[in-house]
């Protein structure tokens, strides 16, 4: 069973998606434990404790009722895809996690064709953004990477994003990000949070917590 946090792998290959689930774990519902153990835990465990912590429905949050990061909004969309009954908050409050895993997987991860993108650290900071703020963010990834914006991601946002130097686009997708953030109206109450997260991604695909680096394994 695939653990949450082990050593690099030497061997390159391409950003895999739940490589971020320590991450959502941890800010969605602060999973942690003693020096980040509790991230090391295979991930199906770590989502059980997320249970605990993960449910929000906060008045100033545009997202409404959200478990884990998934909103009811992005569970009845997935759900209507699956060709289920549309979800209440309850079921989304017992929300499985292979569902909770699919959703990430094929709503963000793969619309940002994330198995395609060479930098882990890239992938990160571009589908959680997606994953945090909408799929028009998109079109600002692609602005700064200087092809057509518009919205989808191809083969020429990819070649963009595969062709740069990793390091740079992510500090300018960092920076576009914090300027994003910077202009919302729930800012006042929202931003110290969302630079924790922010903070946390780095360009080579590890998380800083709490000071300690977490290495997901996949």
């Amino acid at each position: 069973m695939a653990r949450g946090v082990d050593v690099i792998s030497r061997k390159k290959d391409m950003a895999n998606f739940e490589r971020m689930i320590p991450l959502i774990m941890h800010f969605a519902a602060g999973v942690y434990g003693d020096e980040g153990k509790d991230l090391s835990l295979p991930y199906d465990e770590q989502f059980r404790r997320a249970r605990i912590k993960g449910w929000s429905d906060d008045k100033d949050d545009p997202g409404g009722e959200t478990m884990i990061d998934v909103t009811l909004t992005t569970y009845k969309s997935w759900c209507r895809q699956n060709g289920r009954r549309e979800p209440s908050p309850s079921d989304l409050r017992n929300i499985s996690y292979g569902d909770w895993r699919d959703v990430l997987k094929r709503m963000f991860w793969d619309r940002c064709r994330g198995d395609e993108i060479e930098s882990q650290g890239l992938a990160n900071l571009i589908v959680d953004w997606i994953w945090g703020s909408g799929a028009a963010r998109i079109k600002d990834v692609q602005w700064i990477a200087g092809v057509k914006t518009d919205g989808i991601v191809g083969k020429d946002t990819l070649r963009a994003l595969n062709g740069g130097i990793p390091e740079e686009l992510f500090s300018k997708i960092y920076i576009a990000r914090v300027c994003h953030y910077r202009k919302s109206k729930v800012a006042w109450k929202y931003m110290k949070g969302w630079l924790r997260r922010l903070e946390a991604i780095r360009p080579d695909g590890t998380f800083l917590i709490y000071g300690r680096r977490i290495v997901p394994f996949s």
